[in-house]
């Protein structure tokens, strides 16, 4: 099983750097910590976007953190990134609208 440190360092491989959603949107994800990997697989990532500098928490559970549970295999962690940079963008368009998606970040400047 890996550790949250591998999932960390892993994570941080496949999407530190600017990441776009092909539109006007871009999104700088400057840093990845893993503070849970069971039951759930809590990530805080820290972004900065138009300017901004942001904390984000995205809680995985069954499935979506079931992708780390064993080895580290590159088809998963595609996946999972692939994950995290959907919800990232969708908690950006949705902060300032929705309740839930508010309380999922923290701006830091």
């Amino acid at each position: 099983m890996a550790t949250s440190k591998q999932v960390e360092e892993a994570l941080t491989r496949k999407l530190a750097g600017l990441q776009s959603e092909g539109g006007e949107t871009s999104l700088e994800v400057l840093e990845v910590q893993v503070a849970s990997i069971l039951p759930e697989l809590l990530l805080k990532i820290r972004i900065r976007v138009s300017g901004q500098l942001w904390e984000v928490s995205l809680d995985y559970q069954g499935q979506e953190a079931s992708l780390v549970s064993g080895d580290l295999s590159e088809d998963a962690l595609d996946y999972l990134a692939f994950l995290v940079r959907t919800h990232l963008f969708e908690w950006w368009h949705t902060k300032d609208t929705e309740k839930f998606s508010a309380r999922m970040g923290k701006r830091l400047d």
